[in-house]
Formats: C-alpha cells, sequence, structure tokens
C-alpha cells in the first residue's frame, strides 16, 4: 500500500473556494513568476566535467536531452489553464458537502452507456495541440509534478487524485484506454483496480462506466489524454463513443478533461466536440513551434530559448554564440524546440569526440546532413511554407482554419526573469564586447572569460565603459608586470690579468690560425707520433 501525504489546508484565494477541502489542500495559486521559475530546468554543467576524456564527457551532455526546459509564454498559459480546471472542476465536488456521498451514489448507479451516446457540450474539456517535438507533454507533465498527484483527507477518509495522464493506446481501443487508466490509478495509489475491472468479456462500455465511477470515488481533478490522434485508428466508432464519453465525464461527473495532441487529432473532433473547444471557459491552447518573421522582436522566445540554450557547453572554452550560428540552427530547426535540442547534443558530442572542442557551421551543417535525414522532409516543407506541402505531413504544423485568436486568458504577461538566468541585454552585451575584444587581438579562448569578469566588475557600465576598464586593468598589469621585474645588478668591470701562453691571447693574435698557433707552443699534441 502507497502512502499518501495528508492532507494540509490553506487560506482560500478566493470566495469560491472557501469550505472545499479538496481545493484547499493544493498547493498555492502560482503568480508567472513562480510559474517560471518552478519550471525552469537548467542541467549543471560542472567544471571538472569539461576536461574529462570525451567517451565519458559525452554521457553528461545527454543532460541537455533530459533536463532542460525553458518556460515560454506557451508555459505560462498552460499553467493557469490546468490550474483553473482543476480547481473549477473541484467546485461541485465538495467532500465536506452534506450531499456529497449521496451524490457519489447516485453515480454509482447511473447508466453511463444510455448517456454518452448522446453527450452534450461542457466547458470542463479542453486541449493542447502542437506538432510533433514542440514540447507540449514535457511541458504538461512538469505542470503536474507541481502538484502531489495523490492526497489523503484523514477527517474524511478520502483519497484525492489531484491529476491522472493517460496515454491513449496506438490502436485505438477503448478497452486498452481503459485498462491504461485502472493501471494508472493504482500506480498512483497501490489499489488493483485493473485485476477488479479488466476481465476478458467486459465491454468497452462497462469499462467506461467503472471508470466514470472510479474518477468521481477518488475525486480526480483533472484527466490528461495525450497522444489522442491515435483515436484516428479505432474501428467501428470508437472514436465517437470514447469522444462522447470524456464529455460525460465533464457533464455528470464534472471531471476536467485535457488533450494532447497533434493535429490529427483535430479531424476526429465532431461537431460536438468543436463546439466544447471552442465554449471551454479555459480556452483550447495551440501549442505552436518558436515563430520567427521579419518583425523586431518577434522571435524574441526563440532567441531567449536559444542562447540559454547555448549556454550548456561541456568545453573547456566555449564557443561563442553568433547570429549566424542562430540562423543556421534556425534554418535546420524550424523553431521545433525538440529537433534544436537534438542538433546542439549531437553536434557537441561530435566535436568532442573529434577532439575540436568547438561547434562551427561546418560540424552544424554535416550533423544535420548525417544524424537527422529522417526530419529533412519536414523540415523543408516548413521551410517552403506552401500549406499544401505542410499538410503531407499531418504532425508538423496546426492547419490554418485551426488557428484562432486567443483568448484573453491566453494573451500571458511577459515572460519574467528568473533569477540565475542571464537576460537578453545581459547576453547581447556580452556577445558585443567578446567580439571588440578579438578584434583588439585578445585571443578567441581568453575573451569571453575577460567579458564575464568586466560584466561582474562593472555590471551598470555600457559597453565603452566596459572595454575602457579592461585596457586600463590591462595596462596596470603591464605597469605591475615591469615593476615585478628584478633589478640587474650594477657591477664594476675589471681589467683582465694574463700569465704566460695564456690561451687568451694566443686566440686573439690571429682567430683564422689558431690551431697552428696552439701546436706551434705544444698545446696541441701530435698523436701520430706515438703510434
Amino acid at each position: 500500500m502507497i502512502k499518501l501525504p495528508f492532507a494540509e489546508y490553506r487560506e482560500a484565494e478566493i470566495r469560491e473556494y472557501e469550505g472545499h477541502p479538496l481545493i484547499n489542500a493544493l498547493p498555492p495559486i502560482n503568480s508567472p513568476q513562480a510559474t517560471a521559475k518552478m519550471l525552469a530546468r537548467l542541467p549543471n554543467v560542472d567544471d571538472a566535467e569539461k576536461v574529462l576524456p570525451a567517451h565519458i564527457r559525452r554521457h553528461a551532455m545527454m543532460r541537455i536531452l533530459d533536463q532542460f526546459l525553458y518556460p515560454t509564454k506557451s508555459h505560462l498559459q498552460l499553467e493557469q489553464m490546468i490550474s483553473g480546471m482543476i480547481r473549477r472542476g473541484y467546485l461541485s465536488r465538495n467532500i465536506a458537502a452534506p450531499d456529497y456521498h449521496r451524490n457519489l451514489d447516485d453515480v454509482a448507479h447511473t447508466d453511463f452507456s444510455a448517456i454518452f451516446r448522446n453527450a452534450g457540450n461542457e466547458a470542463l474539456v479542453s486541449s493542447v495541440i502542437g506538432c510533433s517535438g514542440t514540447g507540449k507533454t514535457t511541458a504538461v507533465e512538469a505542470i503536474l509534478r507541481s502538484y502531489p498527484q495523490a492526497i489523503f483527507h484523514p477527517d474524511y477518509q478520502h483519497c484525492q487524485l489531484v491529476w491522472l495522464k493517460v496515454e491513449c493506446p496506438h490502436d485505438g481501443s477503448v478497452k486498452s484506454l481503459c485498462t491504461h487508466f485502472f493501471r494508472a490509478v493504482d500506480d498512483a495509489l497501490g489499489t488493483d483496480y485493473q485485476a477488479l475491472y479488466v476481465k476478458s468479456r467486459s465491454s468497452a462500455e462497462s469499462m467506461l462506466g467503472d471508470v466514470a465511477r472510479v474518477s468521481a470515488l477518488h475525486s480526480v481533478g483533472v484527466l490528461v489524454i495525450d497522444e489522442i490522434q491515435h483515436l484516428e485508428k479505432s474501428r467501428s466508432g470508437g472514436a465517437d463513443k470514447m469522444l462522447n464519453f470524456f464529455v460525460t465525464l465533464t457533464n455528470v461527473i464534472k471531471v476536467p478533461v485535457l488533450f494532447i495532441g497533434t493535429p490529427k487529432a483535430l479531424e476526429l473532433f465532431q461537431p460536438t466536440m468543436r463546439s466544447a473547444r471552442r465554449a471551454a471557459q479555459f480556452g483550447s491552447l495551440d501549442w505552436g513551434r518558436f515563430a520567427r518573421t521579419e518583425n523586431t522582436g518577434s522571435d524574441e522566445e526563440w532567441e531567449r530559448f536559444f542562447k540559454r540554450l547555448w549556454k550548456l557547453q561541456w568545453f573547456e572554452h566555449a564557443t561563442p554564440l553568433t547570429h549566424e550560428m542562430m540562423d543556421l540552427f534556425w534554418e535546420y530547426t524550424q523553431g521545433i524546440a525538440h529537433i534544436a535540442v537534438a542538433l546542439f547534443y549531437l553536434s557537441q558530442v561530435r566535436a568532442v569526440v573529434a577532439g575540436r572542442e568547438a561547434i562551427d557551421r561546418v560540424l552544424v551543417t554535416k550533423v544535420y546532413q548525417e544524424e537527422l535525414a529522417m526530419v529533412h522532409p519536414m523540415i523543408a516543407a516548413l521551410r517552403s511554407g506552401r500549406e499544401e506541402t505542410i499538410l503531407q505531413y499531418a504532425d508538423l504544423d496546426v492547419p490554418r482554419e485551426a488557428l484562432r485568436v486567443q483568448s484573453a486568458l491566453q494573451e500571458a504577461p511577459h515572460i519574467p526573469v528568473v533569477r540565475g538566468i542571464r537576460t537578453d541585454a545581459e547576453d547581447s552585451m556580452r556577445d558585443r564586447l567578446i567580439t571588440i575584444l578579438v578584434q583588439m587581438g585578445i585571443g578567441e579562448d581568453i575573451a569571453p572569460v575577460v567579458a564575464e569578469q568586466a560584466l561582474e566588475e562593472k555590471p551598470a557600465d555600457d559597453l565603452f565603459s566596459l572595454v575602457a576598464h579592461i585596457k586600463n586593468l590591462n595596462e596596470k598589469n603591464e605597469t605591475t608586470a615591469k615593476q615585478a621585474q628584478p633589478k640587474r645588478d650594477k657591477r664594476t668591470l675589471l681589467d683582465p690579468v694574463y700569465v704566460d701562453d695564456d690561451l687568451r691571447l694566443i686566440r686573439q693574435e690571429d682567430p683564422e690560425k689558431s690551431y697552428q698557433s696552439l701546436k706551434s707552443r705544444g698545446t696541441v699534441i701530435d698523436l701520430l707520433a706515438y703510434i
């Protein structure tokens, strides 16, 4: 049996949440600043690891793939949406209310097979739709982890399941999805629902009814269904049946349902589901790739993301980031975060293994051509900008007709700067300063270190003041070095004193005939006379 954390109730933030144990046991509602700080995941780059052998260092580099997350506006929007869905969904499910157990008993005797055939619209259904590799699932999982998955309320003898994430089976089978649901509940609570409800003779409709009852029994806060586009493969109306069931969950039990999927999922939404998307009080989020246009500042999020990624270098001397390199990565990734991270990681590994300790245009191009060949057609489609070409790869981008004006809720405030992460202005100042230092003759390997030191010592100075500060330090160092040189002793030269047959005098007589002079004086002996 899994030991669940006991509920600790907090003061309600607003009047509607007062007296709701399921809501008051949740963590506080996050501000945008708190959300950005909570979601930011920056791998540690240890200086000691930068000198490790290449075959060991590449293992440390793998942190880039699974420990890097830089929050964007979409992350803040998503966190607000999930936070609202969980809390608003609990408003009509108050375990402290006198009629709670009566309502629970009504759910236990509800004939769901008759209800979900004619499901209506409900505002608690929402979705996150975006092309593959843009980080939808990673973002949702990071936000869900900020909540305890399960909480035990001893005063009410109630096990609350705050969130549950289930992946839609590849075959789109209703029974497989129900099995995944029961398994996820068992993993979270230590129960044995899979053995209880999953039988070979169980029908899909009966299992869906059991899913609804378990969801009500444990007060599921939000049910997340990932890879919803797999329902496309469901046979004999299974997709409609399952989608109607999820709407029924929100109608009858008030369990919010969040779908995650690629643009293929949009084809599955019948008019009922499309109406639910439009009516959703929390909005439905179109999770696109990074955007980049000719407008000034429009690629701000891409630059923020890539500058943070570029800092994760396991080289003894980091390669400075240039606009040309940023443009090259955009050309090869088209703003898809997953591909950008993979290309950066593979390029760095290739550089370390080859002993180059630097990332340049030739290396990145070679890695892209050799190791990411499978995505070339998709990247080319995005690069072309032609809708008919993009639609050939349904998982790539949200179709134009699916794009809509975001609601006021989705217009999140400017992303706050998380402490410990350098701002764009600081990065720009550092890059420009490094360029000037290199032009001044300072080595490319030393310039970044000098620039960092100057920025730390004079954080409020402008570019010219920083250059003057560095030159002043250089002049002081040269003066100090000269002063530190040992002074030569002044010695009085004495006149030489010679002796008879002094070799120095013989040498001075005629340097070209030194041998003959030495031989005539008997200084050089002819050995042939003794043989």
